[in-house]
């Protein structure tokens, strides 16, 4: 995402902030729906592809909850990275300080997607029939997202980008109240959010429970390439799908917030 996409200004409502950002990565999302089901489709038909995910499943079987936490800081972390290093050398977000940062962020988060996951599996039943799919999805973009995933993701990138200093983020990102924030901050994020991930998480929740997790990481890695690739030559980003430090006019306020991601 460009880093101008997602940040509210002085005259504009936050949810159209949040329209702007998702219109500005149509074609990266278009792509990541293409992507998932093409995923979901050869899953289905292509015996092969069917057969290799079967065993990938096996593996998440076998490793349980160490699966999510691994191979999760891998696909949402480590990878982007190495693009990142390769088509940004020397940048900030291609810096050693930010693998870091980036692996422990989404080691935290594969623990907790595949938590969301089995719970939801556990509550509502881990067939995709409609109906099934339906309530996943509504809790998931509808509860999981809006009160969790995003206001998280938005601060631990915020508190990175303030130098790892409570106070500083205190200071300069919740001087409007915590009402403030989530109007300004998070909103634009999580409606951008929504326009390009919910069709995504469709396809997730039609595949086994097994494998939910890793197609969720296969597109949260592609989502996060694309973004590095559409945004190559800007001066900064490629934090998480949709992430770019803006600074806001006059304050010096830095803010790292994302589509995604998408994170469930």
């Amino acid at each position: 995402m460009n880093e101008r996409d997602a940040v509210v200004t002085a005259s504009e409502a936050p949810w159209r902030a949040g329209v702007r950002a998702a219109w500005a990565n149509r074609w990266p999302g278009f792509a990541l729906v293409c992507f998932a089901v093409g995923l979901l489709l050869a899953y289905w038909y292509v015996p092969a592809v069917r057969d290799t995910l079967d065993v990938v499943a096996g593996w998440k079987q076998r490793v349980g909850l160490v699966f999510g936490i691994v191979s999760t800081a891998v696909f949402g972390g480590l990878l982007p990275w190495l693009v990142q290093r390769l088509v940004r050398p020397g940048t900030r977000d291609a810096g050693w300080p930010v693998l870091w940062f980036l692996l422990g962020f989404w080691a935290v988060k594969g623990l907790e997607v595949d938590l969301l996951y089995w719970a939801q599996a556990m509550v509502f039943g881990d067939r995709a029939s409609p109906g099934v799919v339906a309530v996943k999805v509504f809790f998931d973009q509808g509860v999981y997202v809006p009160v969790w995933a995003i206001p998280t993701t938005v601060a631990a990138f915020a508190w990175r980008d303030c130098g790892y200093s409570l106070a500083r983020l205190r200071r300069e990102f919740f001087r409007g109240g915590w009402v403030g924030w989530y109007r300004d901050r998070v909103v634009p994020v999580l409606i951008a959010n929504w326009m390009v991930w919910v069709p995504a998480v469709v396809v997730i929740y039609l595949l086994p429970l097994a494998l939910q997790l890793p197609i969720q990481n296969l597109v949260l890695c592609f989502w996060s390439l694309m973004l590095i690739i559409q945004t190559r030559g800007a001066s900064a980003g490629g934090n998480l799908p949709g992430v770019e430090p803006r600074r806001r006019g006059g304050h010096g306020d830095q803010s790292g917030e994302s589509v995604e991601r998408r994170v469930g």
